[in-house]
């Protein structure tokens, strides 16, 4: 069975777009990682020194949450590309 063709399943216009998508993708997350980086060091140092409220932790639990599931994704796009299946030519 052939792999799926972006295009086929409505991801890209064009198959080569998966590209261009995954590179403005990972620009994007180090650029927001880096600032990100410092505020949550910031947050770490402190832990013990003050209380958030239970919004403020709220929110923190489910942007955990949907960090986590956006690295899940990620993680499967990157093990279905390591997994490519060829045809067989009959013989």
């Amino acid at each position: 069975m052939s792999k799926e063709r972006a295009s086929d399943v409505g991801f890209c216009v064009v198959d080569s777009n998966a590209d261009v998508i995954a590179d403005n993708l990972v620009h994007r997350v180090r650029e927001s990682a880096v600032e990100m980086e410092s505020q949550i060091n910031r947050l770490y140092r402190g832990r013990n020194a003050y209380d958030l409220s239970d919004g403020a932790r709220a929110d923190l639990g489910k942007i955990i949450e949907r960090l986590a599931y956006m690295a899940k994704t990620l993680r499967e796009v990157e093990g279905a590309q390591s997994s490519v299946v060829y045809l067989q030519a009959a013989e």
